[in-house]
């Protein structure tokens, strides 16, 4: 059993229990036993009740209990929750060492660009403030971040872009890296002109393509075996839609490395266990595929296999087509058969055939297919016995 929470031992000792508890606490599950509150560790406190309390960090910073809504976390064996009156906060200040907070929570930093740290609140008797409080800390320190940004922007002569700006809290530094598939992602200023560069921005639709060429060695015990095969996979797709012409000739240009390692990735096993050799070739930014007819010629006289995922598409699209066409005709004739033994009247109102039925056939033909039922039950009843031996006995 887990140990119960402070606020669950406090109840525990007035004389409540599990089944009689206070209109300010709650069990911590909507459909909880008595197995299921062990383990959870106790009573949580009502919203209600949570959200009027107030809490202050080491530093004397307040926080309101509607703060700590959304969770709680569990760390070195401890729950950091508002019952156990130790909820965990993100220290405003960025501090990565502070002898005010619990020693625990000095070994939890965030990497990367953000630095994060946490601060262990405890509740007090005193009316939320803002001026002394974390919210107030945390809307001064947006505020200095925003006029760096301001400041950066100015540096850079207004050549700037949002999305590919990021701030080190590391370094209290905003920094700018150009990355074109982020504007495919997320650019708003197609038609306009570029925030980065001051140049407009296309409202032509095109897509990035580029071609896969796959040398293998041919491991399949035939007279082949050993010989070398080479093909080329043409106008494969970078994006999955349409971009603007231009953000598509930007990731043209500036990004072939990318490209090319997700363009290898698709193979990732073939070439490390295969040991096939994978070559990105032809990166280029059209509106729609070209194709260059004589250099296919002189590929497949090369001998060459040249395929195009165009052309690759559509045969996929077309088999799947008639395979769907050929299931859907097998289900037809399946289902007249059933109306045509069974009758209509033994199609369950609403089921799947009888909606089927409904849909495929029409009213005209499924009258006709009773009239069949009925020309079916006829026969069968005016079909000869033959009658056994036993029936003489």
């Amino acid at each position: 059993m887990k140990e119960y929470n402070l606020f669950t031992q406090r109840l525990f000792e007035q004389g409540y229990t599990f089944e009689n508890y206070p209109n300010y606490a709650k069990l911590p599950n909507s459909i909880c036993g008595k197995k299921v509150f062990d383990i959870l560790g106790g009573f949580e406190y009502e919203n209600w009740y949570r959200n009027q309390k107030v809490y202050s960090t080491g530093c004397g910073l307040l926080c309101r209990g509607s703060d700590f809504s959304n969770g709680y976390m569990s760390y070195m064996g401890i729950d950091w929750k508002p019952e156990n009156n130790n909820p965990v906060t993100a220290c405003p200040y960025k501090k990565e060492h502070c002898t005010l907070r619990n020693p625990l929570l000095d070994q939890s930093l965030g990497g990367g660009l953000v630095k994060i740290s946490q601060c262990d609140c405890h509740e007090v008797d005193i009316p939320y403030d803002y001026e002394h409080s974390k919210d107030r800390v945390w809307d001064e320190r947006h505020r200095s971040i925003q006029e760096k940004y301001e400041e950066f922007r100015r540096e850079k002569k207004n050549h700037v872009c949002r999305w590919h700006c990021n701030y080190d809290e590391w370094t209290e530094r905003w920094n700018q890296k150009y990355d074109p598939m982020e504007c495919a992602r997320n650019c708003t200023n197609v038609g306009g002109i570029c925030d980065l560069k001051h140049t407009p921005i296309s409202k032509k639709r095109g897509n990035v393509f580029y071609d896969v060429k796959i040398t293998r060695i041919r491991r399949d015990d035939t007279l082949f075996n050993g010989e070398q095969e080479i093909s080329i996979k043409k106008g494969c797709r970078l994006l999955e839609t349409g971009k603007s012409i231009t953000i598509c000739a930007n990731i043209a240009r500036y990004g072939k490395g990318d490209i090319i390692r997700k363009a290898k990735s698709k193979y990732h096993r073939e070439i490390l266990i295969c040991g096939w050799k994978v070559e990105v070739m032809n990166i280029r930014a059209e509106q729609r595929e070209s194709r260059d007819l004589m250099q296919d010629l002189q590929d497949i006289r090369d001998g060459i296999a040249i395929i195009h995922v165009s052309d690759q598409e559509k045969q996929d699209k077309e088999i799947k087509r008639k395979n769907r066409a050929e299931r859907k005709e097998k289900q037809e004739k399946k289902l007249e058969q059933k109306i045509i033994l069974e009758g209509w009247d033994s199609l369950e109102p609403y089921s799947m055939d009888y909606c089927h039925a409904i849909k495929w056939f029409g009213q005209e033909k499924i009258e006709a297919l009773e009239k069949r039922h009925q020309k079916y039950l006829e026969d069968e009843k005016n079909r000869p016995q033959q009658m056994s031996l036993f029936e003489f006995m």
